[in-house]
């Protein structure tokens, strides 16, 4: 096992944060191409999903200079702050409001990056550097300084597959309480 920073993990941040349809010349769209928010992100999952806004084809180009790809990594940079999203999905979607597209280097398998980013030893050093006492937020600078322990590729994806698939299969098995209980 070895401590890395995030920036050495770490190949390509997306930032489009403060970007909005208005500064592009646009509006939004009532289909498309769904624009995720920090408030459409939570515990893993996608939250919140009526007040989630879409943009046309056109929007989408303009906005998204580099498209999040399967294996990325969804972060937000505050209001909340912190809460991470493993993009394990082929469709294409626009970075809203605080939110950082992260993708992994080679080196690095992507679901390990992210299960350790959702571990309370990261969750901590989060909190350690962030800043602002109303809205508590991040800065890029300080994400990439944040540390992660790993061992070679070859255990990064053994371990993350295993505790991944755990996951998905709690959540399947929540979805189907959640059925049963309505």
């Amino acid at each position: 096992m070895r401590e890395y920073t995030l920036a050495d993990a770490i190949d390509r941040v997306i930032d489009r944060r403060g970007v909005t349809p208005k500064k592009l010349g646009g509006n939004w769209s009532e289909t498309g191409y769904r624009a995720l928010s920090a408030k459409n992100v939570k515990n893993g999952h996608i939250v919140n999903q009526e007040s989630i806004r879409f943009v046309n084809i056109e929007m989408y180009e303009k906005w998204m200079r580099t498209s999040i790809m399967k294996n990325d990594i969804l972060i937000t940079s505050e209001a909340p702050f912190g809460e991470v999203l493993f993009w394990d999905s082929d469709e294409k979607i626009v970075l809203s409001q605080r939110l950082f597209g992260l993708r992994c280097k080679s080196s690095f398998y992507p679901k390990y990056v992210y299960l350790y980013m959702t571990s309370k030893a990261f969750q901590n050093e989060l909190e350690n550097r962030s800043t602002g006492t109303t809205v508590t937020g991040l800065r890029q600078p300080e994400l990439m300084k944040c540390t992660i322990v790993a061992p070679s590729y070859f255990f990064q994806k053994q371990i993350a597959d295993m505790i991944y698939s755990i996951e998905k299969i709690i959540s399947i098995n929540e979805n189907i309480n959640d059925y049963l209980a309505s």
